[in-house]
């Protein structure tokens, strides 16, 4: 999961520690003397990637551009290369023990949200909070360099015999197309109009704003109206039609390996395909300790509304939370020192610049060539009545984007990566999108483009 680098205190509190906990654990797995980043970088991503890209090459062997392309980020340099027989040991490793993960994190969410809150009850779930971020945040790293490096290996294979890189790519982009994943889940029954309470039900937890900040709002928290099906009849993201293109690219390539080559390379598409699934399952979980720690903050606000420390439950995420366990046990005596110091956190929150995370590594991550109008988006709430065959130029996508993914020809993110969200949901239903278009953030509205994923590049239409 890509953290914001701008967060309230809160999420700062929680989510930079176990940033550095989490690659500090993945160095030492991987026999690393130390981690090269200094505290301030733990909270920038593009560092984040850059050492995740060095981590992938050091054990799987793969080509440092491409890995740095996949992760949009400059080549790694200086990293000795592993052997691909390593990373195919370690994620092996990595898949079968994660299940057990997954099923561990989503029943601490279901315990934290069932709890009945007592101030002892709110300082043990407070205490528990932290380990599990960081734990849930490990598996999220670890998976990211299982799929890249696995996606990575795959290309490989398939370069040995289809020597035209533009035909190996939209290969190697069809046999991970049409995944199920929590994502895709979503996104397909939105479409399908699932009743509200279901929904609410099965999907609460996830975000329906940036990934990472706390304090935004979850599924479960959003008006009905943010959840309703649009009046679409059809769509170009299409579960159904991505999973036949997998099957037949899966028949293209195994025929293509011949029956020498067909064992070895039938084994690279199923870890592929099963690391990006397990990744996607990684961010879901990650998503569940977060749902619960803001359940937690918010039922911390209420302790704290009893006596006018806190006056609008929002409050309670400028402070970090050891200020939340010393305002709950009656260390800060000064209901005016909490007060002003949760109004200076407001100010200096609200006027911190937001970094720009768009890059100029553009990387086709899902779909085929397609053509459409050019519809620049500064938010899900700009879209309006685009005519059908639009391909959306935004950046920052999230789960609240999820209307424009449904009715958009082809989706462009200024920044973005391999496994962000918005990648995820459109390898799910075979949509084509395109991360890294920084270099297209000048096109008009309506310009005609040509979106291709499989040569890593977009162009104004003639």
């Amino acid at each position: 999961m890509d953290i914001p680098a701008k967060l309230t205190p809160f999420s700062q509190s929680i989510l930079l520690p176990a940033q550095e906990s989490s690659l500090r654990r993945l160095a030492q797995q991987q026999e690393r003397v130390h981690v090269s980043l200094s505290p301030a970088e733990f909270a920038q991503p593009q560092k984040i990637n850059t050492f995740l890209a060095e981590s992938i090459v050091a054990i799987w062997g793969g080509s440092p551009p491409e890995i740095g392309r996949l992760l949009g980020i400059d080549p790694p340099a200086g990293v000795s290369r592993g052997k691909a027989a390593r990373g195919v040991k370690m994620t092996q490793k990595l898949l079968q023990e994660f299940p057990r993960v997954y099923a561990r994190l989503h029943r601490w969410s279901e315990w934290v949200f069932s709890s009945e809150w007592s101030q002892a009850q709110l300082l043990q779930v407070m205490e528990e909070i932290e380990p599990m971020v960081a734990e849930a945040l490990h598996w999220e790293h670890a998976l990211a360099l299982a799929a890249v490096g696995a996606f990575d290996h795959l290309g490989a294979l398939l370069a040995k015999k289809e020597k035209d890189p533009a035909r190996t790519a939209a290969l190697r982009l069809g046999l991970v197309t049409g995944l199920e994943t929590p994502d895709s889940r979503f996104v397909h029954a939105l479409a399908s109009g699932m009743e509200m309470q279901q929904l609410r039900e099965r999907f609460g937890h996830m975000p329906f704003a940036p990934e990472g900040e706390i304090a935004l709002p979850r599924v479960g928290d959003v008006v009905d109206a943010l959840l309703e099906a649009p009046p679409v009849e059809m769509w170009n993201w299409d579960l159904g039609r991505a999973q036949k293109r997998q099957a037949e690219s899966e028949k293209r390539a195994l025929a293509q390996a011949g029956l020498l080559g067909r064992s070895g390379l039938r084994k690279a598409i199923d870890m592929a395909q099963q690391t990006f699934i397990a990744h996607a399952q990684a961010r879901d979980g990650l998503a569940y300790v977060l749902a619960a720690a803001r359940h937690w903050a918010l039922a911390a606000a209420d302790e704290g509304a009893g006596d006018g420390r806190i006056h609008h439950p929002d409050e309670i995420f400028m402070l970090e939370i050891e200020e939340i366990k010393q305002m709950m046990t009656g260390e800060w005596h000064s209901r005016r020192h909490v007060e002003s110091l949760i109004g200076e956190r407001k100010a200096a929150f609200e006027n911190a610049p937001v970094p720009n995370m768009a890059h100029h590594h553009p990387l086709g991550v899902a779909g085929y060539d397609s053509e459409g109008a050019c519809f620049p988006m500064s938010s899900p709430k700009s879209l309006q009545d685009e005519p059908p065959g639009f391909i959306v130029l935004a950046g920052e996508w999230h789960p609240g984007w999820w209307r424009v993914i449904l009715r958009a020809e082809g989706v462009i993110d200024r920044g973005g990566h391999l496994l962000n969200w918005m990648a995820s949901v459109a390898r799910s239903g075979d949509l084509p999108a395109l991360v890294g278009g920084e270099d297209y953030a000048e096109w008009s509205a309506g310009a005609k483009i040509r979106l291709d994923p499989a040569r890593n590049r977009a162009e104004l239409a003639n």
